[in-house]
């Protein structure tokens, strides 16, 4: 117990020399299969779009902002967004990238992907989020679990390791997804991961070299596993 918690001091200090001991950004929720009603206008342009109101939400869990300026999205395939320069995401906020279209939900942080598209697969595809160092910051692996006509989303927000049906969670109330604010409607929460688990992720970055990849959540469906 006591080399444990040596370890766990001197990982921490090495940490205070670390320009992401407060990078804290994950994927939180994923809208790849919009439904063709009127209900799945994501976006709120007031346009339905199979690929326009396709979505991927930005979680910051940490307590300060965070500059994204030259982060990136990527499905399986290719860069789907590059996150302008000037893009801060405030701590315990939310921050949301259309396919396209225009965005139009008040109070929330919103952008449209750079590429055109977020070219997202219903049946199963795979969300990395990249630093300016091209490390994976984030990354979510879904299967069938994405061609329901709703989102799926961490639960809880920010916390959980599982990826769900956005309606399946009783806090939505039924709601089919909820881009830019927590399940409930929240626009900010707050999560309380364990230091020695904040710690250790962190150090991964330290210890190999800067080509370490954090997965955050890998979801496999059993079907596509």
């Amino acid at each position: 117990m006591k080399l444990k918690r040596i370890i766990i001091l001197v990982l921490a200090a090495l940490l205070l020399f670390s320009p992401f001991t407060y990078a804290f950004v994950l994927i939180n929720e994923i809208l790849a299969d919009p439904p063709a009603t009127v209900l799945g206008d994501a976006n709120q342009d007031g346009i339905v779009s199979a690929t326009q109101d396709e979505f991927v939400e930005l979680l910051n869990f940490g307590q300060d902002s965070v500059d994204l300026s030259g982060w990136s999205i990527s499905d399986s395939t290719s860069v789907r967004h590059i996150l302008p320069g000037g893009t801060n995401l405030p701590g315990n906020n939310f921050l949301v990238v259309f396919g396209g279209g225009h965005p139009s939900l008040t109070g929330i942080i919103t952008q449209t992907a750079s590429s055109g598209t977020l070219g997202l697969n219903n049946t199963g595809d795979q969300v990395t989020l990249y630093n300016t160092f091209n490390q994976i910051m984030s990354q979510v692996t879904y299967g069938s679990l994405g061609n329901h006509d709703q989102s799926i989303t961490r639960f809880p927000d920010g916390a959980g390791q599982d990826f769900v049906l956005h309606s399946s969670i009783a806090e939505s109330h039924g709601k089919i997804f909820s881009p830019g604010t927590a399940v409930d409607g929240q626009t900010t929460i707050s999560v309380v991961p364990e230091i020695s688990s904040l710690v250790l992720w962190q150090m991964g970055l330290l210890l190999l070299g800067f080509q370490r990849k954090i997965t955050t959540n890998k979801f496999y469906d059993s079907k596509h596993g």
